[in-house]
């Protein structure tokens, strides 16, 4: 009896040992999910959705070599994600240096060119000087007319090389621009999201204008996206919007449907009055405007989203068109 609940107590003990196991490897994931150094808002997305993917396989494990199996899977993709991260990082250090390079010939150029101008001009001088000193009037005349020309040659050739070098300076400074304005755009998956809730809300916006009912379409349009964008990681601020959308959702009352409208736009579909819709969003915006706090980098950041909102009421009978085109009007609108 004894050895009995002596190996019972063991096995007892083993399974909470392999339950621990398993629960500190997914916290593991989530971990590496969570800090993953963003490079590319892209290559991110997709490294955080194969850990998704493997903290569900670890979860239905239930043999030795499924764990393995896990194990094997997460270093490929920690691998594949190192060497990934590994080229962005060169091709960004290759891009500054290019760009490096651009802006030292620049000043070269200006400095040589500088410097033969400022050479060219004693020349001229020196022999302006001589020709004063010279009692024959048309060898002074010949000697001004010379130096008027080469003076004239030599700062047109300057100014030509100059504007080359330029354009040049300005090529690398948009191209470079290009590629910031690439490392911010919303990713793949994020305009996947959006373009399915947006499907949602469409969906039920038919199904209310079928049903002859009257309804409203509370919109909300973040303002400051592109602003924050300049300031802020592109997770962080995806986590951000997701977070808004969380709130949203608990601020409208009611059983109202709401989603993710756009990128930087929600919308709720009300079956209120509009003069209650009205004074809905009045609340709405002031409780979208209070600070988000996320994690990023294990560090608590505030987020402060400008918040805009308007109203576009649905009557029976109404044109449905009409009412598209003023929805699609007042998006503009919050958007400018």
């Amino acid at each position: 009896m004894i050895s009995l609940r002596k190996t019972a107590t063991e096995l007892d003990r083993l399974e909470d040992l392999s339950r621990v196991a398993v629960s500190c490897y997914s916290q593991a994931l989530r971990s590496t999910e969570q800090h993953a150094v963003e490079v590319d808002a892209a290559e991110l997305a997709h490294f955080r959705e194969q850990l998704q993917a493997l903290q569900t396989r670890l979860q239905a494990a239930g043999q030795p070599g499924q764990l393995e199996s896990v194990q094997t899977s997460f270093d490929d993709e920690l691998r594949d994600y190192q060497d990934r991260t590994r080229q962005q990082i060169e091709r960004l250090r290759k891009d500054i240096k290019e760009a490096t390079a651009a802006v030292e010939e620049f000043a070269s150029s200006v400095t040589a060119n500088g410097t033969e101008l400022e050479k060219g001009l004693k020349r001229e001088l020196q022999q302006l000087n001589q020709a004063a000193a010279s009692d024959d009037l048309n060898e002074v005349r010949g000697a001004i007319r010379t130096a008027t020309a080469k003076i004239s040659a030599s700062v047109e050739q300057m100014r030509s090389a100059n504007q080359a070098v330029i354009a040049q300076l300005k090529d690398e400074i948009r191209l470079l621009h290009d590629e910031i304005r690439a490392s911010r755009r919303p990713t793949p998956a994020q305009d996947s999201g959006a373009k399915e809730s947006r499907q949602k809300l469409d969906r039920q916006i038919d199904a209310m204008i079928q049903s002859g009912a009257s309804f409203s379409v509370l919109l909300v349009v973040v303002s400051n996206l592109e602003g924050m964008r300049n300031c802020h990681s592109q997770s962080l601020i995806e986590a951000g919007l997701r977070s808004f959308e969380s709130r949203f959702a608990s601020v409208v009352p009611g059983a109202a449907m709401t989603g993710r409208w756009g990128v930087d736009q929600f919308a709720a579909v009300l079956g209120t009055e509009p003069a209650n819709a009205l004074a809905m969003s009045n609340s709405v915006v002031q409780r979208m405007s209070m600070p988000f706090v996320e994690q990023d980098l294990g560090a608590s950041r505030s987020l402060s989203f400008g918040v805009k909102a308007g109203v576009v009421e649905f009557r029976p009978g109404a044109d449905p068109e009409k009412f598209q085109s003023k929805l699609k009007q007042l998006a503009g609108a919050l958007a400018a």
